[in-house]
């Protein structure tokens, strides 16, 4: 009997163990809301930016919108709209977290967070595949944290044989 309880304890005291590990989308906790901002770069455009990050699926997931209005340039006297859906997600069995963004301009791009350049502060996440893009292609979406309601998002993208170069940066307040 004494090794029955023994072993029940046990198990209560693993099962525990493992339903309390860390989320490992914790890390991400301060994007999660509705924020407003500029940018610019993107051909030299201005733009108002809207950004949504939202728990889906008990927090398995972060749900990624991303809505900018550029201003009218000289090369696109009508101005553009730019949308992006994305899921952040938790790949356990490579122990990686994932960005998969859709763009309405056609591209899909998948990027794997570098655990390696990033911080508590800032989140660098790079291509592991472009679709719809030039060859060989590749990008990078940096989160910066400047404060608890203050973000800065850079896009680097990479031509073949040539070195990464800001596309674009936004400036964002928490509302």
């Amino acid at each position: 009997m004494r090794l029955k309880g023994f072993v029940t304890l046990l198990l209560l005291v693993v099962s525990i163990s493992l339903f309390a590990q860390e989320n490992p989308l914790a890390r991400f906790e301060i994007l999660i809301g509705h924020w407003e901002g500029t940018g610019e770069g993107f051909g030299n455009a201005r733009s108002e930016i809207t950004a949504d990050y939202q728990w889906l699926m008990n927090k398995q997931y972060i749900e990624v919108k991303h809505h900018s209005e550029f201003e009218p340039t000289e090369q696109n006297a009508e101005g553009e709209v730019h949308d992006d859906k994305g899921i952040i997600s938790f790949d356990s069995a490579r122990k990686v977290v994932l960005f998969r963004q859709y763009h309405n301009e056609g591209y899909f791009t998948e990027y794997a967070l570098n655990d390696s350049s990033s911080t508590p502060k800032q989140l660098v996440f790079e291509t592991e595949r472009i679709e719809n893009f030039v060859p060989g292609g590749r990008a990078r979406f940096t989160i910066t944290i400047l404060a608890d309601n203050e973000i800065e998002t850079v896009f680097d993208v990479g031509f073949p044989e040539r070195e990464m170069a800001c596309f674009g940066t936004n400036r964002l307040k928490k509302q």
